[in-house]
């Protein structure tokens, strides 16, 4: 643990200009992805994602509940007969 704190302290400005957006990126990744596919739940899944980021486990919990929206509105629908 103590290489990767010594590795991560002689990183320059460079580094972490695109380390800290990516890292912000792949943390809210389940929040971006109910934007697009579960916007009923999205406020919900944005405050989970906080803290599931600590949790690899939690954060992919996260991105099945934030990609399975549309889905699971498309199984339970009734279907539509046809007109004759």
């Amino acid at each position: 643990m103590q290489d990767i704190i010594n590795t991560l302290q002689q990183q320059g400005l460079g580094f972490w200009l695109w380390f800290l957006p990516l890292m912000l990126v792949v943390w809210f990744l389940p929040t971006i992805l109910a934007a697009f596919f579960n916007r009923k739940q999205l406020k919900y899944i944005a405050i989970a994602n906080v803290p599931a980021g600590m949790s690899f486990i939690a954060w992919g919990g996260c991105i099945v509940w934030a990609v399975t929206g549309k889905l699971w509105q498309k199984k339970t629908a009734t279907p539509v007969e046809p007109q004759v």
